[in-house]
């Protein structure tokens, strides 16, 4: 198994899910696609249930962790009200941020935790918006979206 690109990160992925979603979360094949169905899965007090698809080549190196960073971004989806848009994802995404930050503090190492955070979201998001799929090699466009992130996204071979 590869190295996760952020050990620290990983662990304090694990941390937020956790605290987001004490009783935990369901993972399966089969899981809310659309901002309307996480929104009346979740206010029905169902359990929050991820896709299984696509964790074992992520940034994580980790299914496990993969599917926790999904379950603590859809809890942030729908506990902010926040769609499945570009600027939903990103409003999203800034939720995790601020979250991270007032868990483990306003750090050097938190703030770069948050990079990666919005280059997995954010960056991936424009990637997909101007390409029409997402990042095959998720690692080595993460790499180069916290050097350069306009390349990143231009670049359509990812």
């Amino acid at each position: 198994m590869p190295e996760p690109f952020n050990v620290e990160l990983n662990a304090a992925i694990l941390e937020m899910a956790k605290s987001m979603l004490p009783d935990g979360f369901d993972v399966a094949d089969d899981a809310p696609q659309t901002f309307e169905a996480l929104k009346a899965h979740l206010d029905a007090g169902r359990r929050l249930v991820v896709w299984s698809g696509s964790s074992h080549a992520t940034i994580y190196a980790d299914p496990r962790v993969n599917y926790a960073f999904r379950a603590w971004h859809d809890w942030c989806h729908w506990s902010g009200n926040h769609d499945f848009s570009l600027n939903g994802e990103i409003a999203t995404c800034e939720m995790q941020c601020r979250q991270i930050i007032a868990r483990f503090g306003d750090t050097e190492r938190t703030r770069r935790w948050c990079d990666i955070i919005r280059a997995e979201i954010i960056g991936q998001g424009l990637y997909y918006h101007r390409h029409k799929r997402f990042p095959e090699d998720q690692r080595a466009f993460l790499s180069e979206y916290l050097c350069d992130p306009e390349a990143a996204i231009t670049w359509p071979l990812w």
